[in-house]
């Protein structure tokens, strides 16, 4: 029974190479040795398989292979593996149709799980960019107080906006008035807790070396943002100190959301900044 066990085993993986020729199978001889084994214990003589027992399992069990019933049996012709048992053609089919289902439902699942890791992008980056617009609002204020155009927001895990912040290192006489520091105490004192577990934050320039240390401090599941910053950039461009696997909290990072359009507003700040110090200069 074990040996019975084992060749329909190996017969039902080996059915998944569809199209298969007698003289492809041969390049293996333990694969033609499988097939010739399944096809004398389905004949009903095992010593004596004819062209009506070949015929017969290429119809059915063996329908995967391509090849002739004289092929079948000219393959048979070496002495029987005298370990082989008998059973029947229709419970060796039964295996191999049952192996083909479960095949084709894990493909089945697989295209769905691609389908769905696909909308899932499309709707994250769709959810990405309008909060990526929600900072741009705030990057806007700092823009018209004369302030460098940076703008933040903390988002929740339900997808509320839970902290407002923007650049306020002027207005404030603060150092540390960047656009997600303002966000993340925000954020912090709306919900009583310093800590921002599965919160995510959006802010439309990269974050420097202090607002990374915070970000990460605050325990926030995520960070997204827009243009990079090739100066102060602490997560790609001058350091990386989310790639440092001594920090204790990992967050993971989305890079280039609506990057074009942050770009445009930091331009259009130092552009107007460089005018009016020319004038103050003239």
């Amino acid at each position: 029974m074990p040996q019975q066990t084992d060749l329909i085993s190996k017969f039902v993986k080996l059915s998944i190479r569809r199209g298969s020729s007698l003289a492809s199978l041969s390049k293996s001889p333990e694969h033609l040795r499988t097939v010739v084994d399944a096809f004398r214990a389905t004949a009903r003589d095992p010593l004596d398989p004819d062209e009506e027992d070949a015929k017969k399992f290429l119809v059915e069990a063996g329908s995967w292979i391509t090849d002739s019933a004289q092929n079948l049996l000219d393959a048979s012709v070496s002495p029987p593996n005298e370990h082989v048992n008998k059973f029947s053609l229709s419970e060796l089919t039964s295996a191999v149709e049952v192996f083909r289902e479960e095949i084709r439902q894990k493909r089945k699942q697989q295209a769905l799980s691609r389908e769905e890791e696909v909308r899932l992008s499309r709707i994250d980056r769709s959810r990405d960019e309008y909060f990526m617009r929600e900072a741009l609002a705030e990057a806007e204020k700092a823009h018209q107080a004369g302030e460098v155009p940076v703008g933040a927001v903390v988002v929740d895990k339900e997808g509320g906006i839970i902290g407002r912040g923007h650049n306020l290192v002027v207005a404030g006489h603060d150092p540390s008035g960047h656009a997600e520091i303002i966000a993340l105490r925000n954020a912090s004192q709306n919900i009583k807790n310093y800590r921002l577990d599965n919160c995510a934050i959006y802010v439309t320039l990269e974050p420097c070396s202090m607002c990374s240390g915070a970000i990460i401090g605050a325990r926030l599941t995520r960070l997204v943002y827009g243009a990079k910053d090739q100066k102060a950039g602490a997560v790609e461009s001058v350091f990386k100190l989310f790639d440092e696997r001594r920090v204790n909290h990992h967050t993971d990072v989305t890079a280039g959301v609506l990057e074009e359009d942050c770009l445009r507003m930091l331009r259009s700040f130092f552009v107007e900044l460089r005018k009016s110090r020319g004038k103050s200069n003239g």
